[in-house]
């Protein structure tokens, strides 16, 4: 967990939360109209927030993977254009994605889960 407010999903998690997710989707979500791993041509679902929003990484041909999200809150979809470590650093340095992340403190903590 970031802060208190991002959690970054392990391998356990992230296969336990993403059969969920798909199967979800498949039923038909009424936001998140895309596709989750392990359904073909699906997004990694890597984590989400206290708020309970949920974040992927979107494939886009190559190696090249970008950030969406479904923003609980908003009830909306969120995407971007930016990898996922670019992403992060635009979130906490507050150049992207302000108007629905906390204020962050001066410095991070990490927590690690078991």
């Amino acid at each position: 967990m970031i802060s208190d407010f991002i959690f970054v999903l392990g391998p356990k998690f992230i296969a336990e939360k993403s059969l969920w997710l798909s199967e979800l989707v498949r039923e038909g979500h009424p936001v998140i109209a895309k596709a989750v791993l392990p359904d073909a041509g699906g997004m990694l679902h890597w984590g989400h927030s206290v708020d309970g929003d949920k974040f992927f990484l979107e494939h886009h041909g190559g190696s090249h993977w970008t950030v969406s999200a479904f923003r609980h809150d908003w009830a909306d979809w969120y995407e971007s254009d930016e990898t996922l470590i670019d992403w992060l650093i635009g979130v906490f340095t507050g150049r992207v994605a302000q108007e629905w992340m906390p204020e962050w403190p001066a410095a991070h903590w990490f927590e690690a889960g078991r």
